[in-house]
């Protein structure tokens, strides 16, 4: 009996630790000003863009001010155009009043190991104070541009 409580405990934790969660990445624009937004990644993500058959870096975005609710209720919105810069950087124009969904990712993997920092005009931004200055809603993060 001792061995079989050893067991079910030993899988129980290894269940624990297959555990996925979504947690997506979100930019608003609150502003009435189109916002050019270069996204610098730790890896080339040109290759990535190019193998992206889960739409993990597809950019989707609503023109209107939305919740990331919204997002994964509607499978079908547009994406916005991408420029790649030196294999590393994304280039991306979010129209005024508008939001964008960065990445689809499980387990917080954008601010652990994909994203090393967001420019909005001139001022480059790590991804920690991004994090530290977004909206958590439940296991997104929304960034807010006002």
């Amino acid at each position: 009996m001792k061995h079989f409580k050893i067991l079910y405990v030993f899988l129980f934790l290894l269940s624990l630790s297959c555990c996925s969660v979504l947690s997506d990445f979100y930019i608003q624009n609150l502003t009435n000003e189109s916002q050019l937004i270069i996204i610098k990644y730790k890896f080339n993500i040109k290759s990535q863009l190019e193998n992206d058959s889960s739409g993990g870096f597809s950019f989707n975005y609503k023109n209107a001010i939305a919740n990331p609710k919204e997002f994964r209720n509607n499978k079908n919105l547009p994406e916005l155009n991408k420029t790649v810069i030196n294999g590393y950087q994304i280039e991306v124009i979010l129209s005024p009043s508008s939001t964008t969904r960065v990445e689809k990712t499980l387990n917080y993997n954008w601010r652990n190991w994909s994203i090393d920092f967001i420019k909005l005009g001139n001022k480059e931004i790590k991804i920690e104070d991004i994090q530290s200055h977004s909206i958590k809603d439940k296991n997104d993060y929304i960034y807010k541009i006002e």
